[in-house]
């Protein structure tokens, strides 16, 4: 509520102001301080639509009149959303800003579309910045996109619809925006499904009006697309893509790479758990966030298993790596599969090798700088933690591999001192391609989960990747060495 003084008003002539009215919301007069009060979510009881409705339809613009001794008085003003922030301190909600990163005026803040402009529009409840759709352009309302790197429409949908340079899908939606620098940022990307839920309302929606469950002072062209979907990053893994009919080189919904993503609807069906996801073939609205993810939050972790990962056999005459598609797969930001296979930029990467002794499992292994800094581990546990929090490949189950699984990196490859002298070897692996990120080299060690069966309180268990005779070795806690994430995630049926 907002309490002032109001022009005429005093505590001795309060009992004497009558035929008061505002457009929205409720006043009152304080009878002992002659101070006035509007209460600005405060309807009607004729009126149907929610009292957040009813102030956002009025751009939070209030207008009262009332008399006092026969004289009219008329007054206006803004009101506008807050929230509880720290210390249970109410303080502005959403704040709007230019598409160069300007917070916009006190008066901006508080005009309409068409006596304002602005591109984004930051939510502190949540600390996230939100792309604002708009009436044209780039980041217009009706442009439509497919999900991830995706470029052909699905065989049931027609075509996304952008004005892009390149292919209508939201990578390169994201990059675009990360290339202009968008309201002043550089880390645009998809919402997670939590996020959204952060700044959706039911009391915001309303049926019969076609009024999206979203602030429409603050997004005023959203309730366009009422009822409509928009992409989150939340990417489905599934065992065979798409459907159960997997066919080759056929990217309209049945090859394993389309899979299928989670959407957003305008509508009071935001927040249902179980809503189907859709093909990321298909062209749909989106909306981009930055700041600090919110992850969502998944029960498709897969524990620790002790089930034997035994290093796969290659020839000393075969090159591993002219071969790594028939075993590796190359996953996006969100954790989908890329469409180009070919490319050289990508997230983390699943590991097929195991599919039948870890059934209906994904094993997906973070990708990593050759340059980063060496890490104790405690430092590396730390970092764990860390990872988690950015949501990586859509995952928030990153952690350091057991022994077993950082071996499986490995292959075995028979190693010759000279003719008839032959000993079994592992060495590090796949090095030119997938894991082209791998130091290798005397002691280049890894990180691993496994404590050290003789100094458990200070040595960890640490896997050198070598170019011949790699083995693990129990490590001084506080040495510094490489680390390398794994995910294991169940896939859907």
């Amino acid at each position: 509520m907002v309490r002032f003084s109001a022009p005429g008003v005093t505590a001795s002539n309060a009992s004497k102001v009558t035929g008061i009215t505002a457009n929205f919301g409720d006043v009152s007069i304080d009878q002992t301080t002659g101070d006035m009060t509007f209460k600005p979510y405060t309807s009607s009881a004729t009126n149907v639509l929610s009292a957040e409705i009813i102030a956002a339809q009025h751009d939070y613009k209030f207008e009262i009149s009332y008399k006092v001794d026969n004289n009219i008085h008329q007054l206006d003003g803004s009101v506008l959303p807050l929230y509880n922030g720290e210390s249970n301190i109410p303080a502005i909600r959403f704040s709007k800003v230019s598409q160069d990163g300007t917070l916009l005026s006190a008066e901006d803040q508080a005009r309409p579309a068409n006596a304002s402009d602005w591109s984004c529009v930051t939510d502190k409840s949540s600390d996230l910045m939100w792309q604002a759709p708009q009436a044209n352009g780039i980041y217009a309302f009706n442009e439509t996109y497919y999900w991830g790197d995706r470029s052909i429409n699905h065989r049931e949908s027609s075509e996304a619809s952008c004005v892009l340079d390149g292919h209508c899908n939201t990578d390169n939606l994201v990059a675009k925006a990360n290339e202009q620098r968008l309201c002043g940022k550089s880390d645009w990307r998809l919402a997670t499904r939590t996020e959204w839920q952060t700044l959706l309302d039911k009391k915001l929606f309303d049926e019969d009006s076609r009024l999206s469950p979203i602030n429409n002072f603050y997004f005023p062209y959203v309730d366009s697309n009422f009822d409509e979907a928009y992409w989150t990053n939340s990417f489905t893994i599934y065992t065979s893509g798409h459907d159960n009919n997997s066919a080759d080189d056929d990217w309209q919904g049945s090859n394993a790479l389309v899979g299928d993503a989670h959407v957003m609807w305008m509508s009071d069906d935001f927040d249902r758990e179980n809503m189907s996801p859709r093909s990321t073939n298909d062209p749909r609205f989106t909306m981009l966030v930055n700041g600090s993810v919110i992850p969502d939050k998944k029960d498709n972790d897969v524990p620790v298993r002790d089930t034997e990962l035994p290093p796969q056999d290659v020839a000393v005459d075969v090159d591993e790596n002219l071969h790594w598609p028939s075993r590796f797969v190359k996953h996006g930001n969100s954790g989908q599969a890329l469409a180009d296979q070919d490319t050289a930029n990508w997230t983390c990467t699943s590991d097929l090798a195991y599919r039948t002794v870890l059934a209906n499992t994904q094993i997906l292994w973070q990708r990593i700088s050759k340059a980063a800094p060496l890490q104790n581990y405690t430092q590396a546990v730390e970092y764990a933690k860390q990872v988690n929090k950015s949501a990586i490949c859509g995952q928030t189950n990153w952690r350091l591999p057991t022994e077993n699984e950082l071996k499986s990196l490995l292959v075995n490859t028979p190693f010759s001192y000279m003719p008839g002298m032959v000993f079994p070897s592992q060495r590090a692996s796949y090095i030119t391609s997938v894991l082209d990120d791998t130091n290798v080299g005397d002691n280049s060690y890894y990180w691993t989960s496994i404590a050290d069966a003789y100094k458990p309180e200070t040595k960890q268990i640490a896997v050198a990747f070598q170019d011949s005779f790699s083995e693990s070795s129990g490590i001084e806690n506080t040495e510094l060495h490489h680390v390398r994430l794994i995910s294991t995630t169940r896939l859907q049926p």
